[in-house]
């Protein structure tokens, strides 16, 4: 952080530097939080505050009362039902594993000329496949292991399953009257209320009852980051109207329900018309969207994104996919990253997109190569006509940590009006290493080495990661990046929370579980049980009593009789 910018974060934490916790008291924030910090918590960072009441809502529903010590919280396995860990390339002299008797010679197919890994996936159960979306490869001096699309990929998929699980959840307040048992799902009917809710969110037209404006623009933020507003580094992905969108909108529903209004929010057109977002703003969005509304099913984008929607709600989270499942949620993804990119990127569908696009030249949609799926991860200048061909991002997608940003300016502007839900493209190799800067000099004022300013601190990476020059260049991209990110996330890091009380901050005390992990080792050493013992022993005796015993199983016709006696 430049020193401009730390000022500006210092004087936004001193204006939040006490909280008030009753009418005669306040209390200076934790030590922890007063900075940038490497992650939020629930119950210290205000925008998070649904988030936590919602879980303490779920400890009533549930059950779960007063005595109970535990901590609530919503995690995600570290795993998924699809797979993409496909082995790199590498040239079949440099595999040191051909010959080791730990590889299995019946898994020797696609092994040729491929990394050996114990845990990598076949082609034929990856859901992005070659030759559209490419494996990483070391195989030549040009080679980058970080310039793939796969980290874009992953926020693609991940902002799909947001759009489809958007598109249930407004389904379901559209029917709540109707009380619909968690087992019933409708995905299409789900899509095409989705559909008519972002549509009336660019025409002004009101909701259906039960639904909201707020909804439908956090869709379009996340179609947004599928399809972002540029590819340069350094530049803005979401379109002015939904990124200040969804926090006006969350705004006027406070009003409204403050009121006693149903609390809608307000469509696009309506911020226009009270002067909250300016005309340019409308038409951008409107220009976003017209390629999911045109009539022709055959030139419309949603046409060719549904497919992925309806396999991701159909799914449910499953694990349970056989191969023609997986061959069809292959098949949807590539609509998506071809189709629907090429028909976004399109003037009417049947145009080749114009420059600035990646796809600006391709003529239809099949088309569409992996040389467009793969970010260009540092500018260079061909020898021979000197054209200079820019750094840029992948066609689809941002990367993960960007869609995180998102998500979080999402919850965030839920209950902070000055949130934008926004992120600058950040995809250099200063991210990988931050110390390979090479605006940093030596203490003598002189450029530092090409080994020290190198990504994979190697002498003579310029055919993949640059030369000096674009290195300086990507250097200077990287700090405006950081620097706006920063700033998009300021709102969330220095509005921090009212302390909760003594009960609630006491869960999961790690002093409190250490003191009584020892005491229960000294009531053990003399044989003291404690009374929760006790209680969980009569617990299980009045169970094993109450059990019912099955009959006595008859013996099989023409076996003998047992005795009594012993054997």
């Amino acid at each position: 952080m430049a020193q401009p910018q730390v000022d500006e974060w210092c004087d936004a934490f001193a204006a939040t530097h006490y909280v008030q916790v009753s009418d005669t008291q306040y209390a200076a924030i934790p030590r922890e939080v007063r900075g940038v910090p490497h992650y939020t918590v629930p119950g210290v960072h205000a925008y998070l505050d649904d988030y936590e009441n919602g879980l303490e809502r779920a400890r009533g529903l549930i059950g779960v009362t007063q005595g109970h010590w535990t901590v609530d919280s919503l995690q995600c396995l570290p795993f998924g039902p699809y797979t993409e860990r496909l082995a790199p390339h590498i040239a079949e002299s440099s595999d040191p594993t051909t010959s080791k008797n730990f590889r299995n010679p019946d898994d020797r197919t696609y092994a040729d000329g491929r990394a050996f890994q114990v845990d990598a996936s076949c082609p034929d159960v990856s859901i992005f496949r070659e030759p559209l979306v490419s494996c990483v490869a070391i195989t030549a001096p040009q080679d980058n292991i970080f310039a793939q699309c796969q980290p874009f990929l992953t926020s693609v998929l991940g902002a799909a399953a947001v759009v489809a699980r958007h598109a249930r959840t407004a389904y379901r307040l559209a029917h709540a009257h109707a009380q619909l048992p968690r087992a019933v799902s409708r995905p299409r009917e789900e899509l095409q209320l989705q559909h008519r809710l972002c549509a009336g969110l660019h025409a002004g037209d009101a909701p259906p009852p039960g639904c909201n404006h707020f909804l439908p623009l956090c869709v379009m933020a996340m179609l947004n980051a599928i399809l972002p507003a540029s590819h340069a580094m350094a530049t803005r992905v979401i379109w002015d109207a939904y990124s200040r969108g969804p926090a006006l909108c969350a705004k006027a529903m406070r009003a409204q329900a403050a009121a006693g209004e149903p609390a809608v929010g307000r469509s696009l057109p309506e911020m226009v018309a009270a002067g909250e977002l300016p005309e340019e703003s409308l038409e951008e969005a409107r220009r976003f969207w017209a390629p999911f509304a045109r009539a022709n099913a055959s030139v419309n984008a949603w046409a060719r994104l549904e497919p992925l929607l309806l396999a991701i709600l159909e799914a449910d989270g499953s694990y349970d996919n056989s191969l023609a499942t997986l061959d069809a949620f292959w098949a949807a993804n590539d609509q998506l990253l071809r189709g629907v990119a090429w028909l976004a990127a399109s003037p009417d569908g049947h145009k080749a997109p114009e420059h600035p696009s990646p796809l600006a030249g391709v003529r239809s949609w099949t088309q569409v190569r992996a040389e467009h799926l793969t970010p260009v991860f540092v500018g260079s200048t061909n020898p021979q006509t000197g054209k200079h061909t820019p750094a840029r991002a992948s066609l689809v997608g941002v990367m993960p940590m960007g869609l995180q940003g998102l998500l979080h300016g999402l919850m965030g502007a839920a209950r902070d009006e000055t949130v934008v839900v926004q992120y600058d493209h950040n995809f250099g190799y200063l991210i990988y290493r931050a110390s390979a800067a090479p605006d940093i000099m030596t203490s003598k004022n002189r450029e530092r080495s090409s080994k020290a300013i190198s990504c994979v601190n190697v002498d003579g990476d310029e055919p993949a990661f640059g030369t000096r020059e674009e290195k300086v260049k990507m250097c200077k991209l990287h700090r405006a990046a950081w620097a706006a990110n920063l700033d998009y996330v300021r709102p969330l890091c220095t509005r921090i929370a009212p302390p909760r009380s003594d009960e609630r901050r006491a869960r999961g005390d790690r002093g409190a579980v250490d003191y009584i992990k020892e005491r229960k080792r000294d009531l053990d050493a003399v044989g003291v049980h404690m009374k929760q013992e006790h209680d969980a022993a009569a617990l299980f005796h009045a169970a094993a009593v109450q059990q019912p015993r099955p009959p006595p199983r008859p013996p099989p016709a023409g076996a003998p009789a047992q005795s009594g006696g012993s054997r």
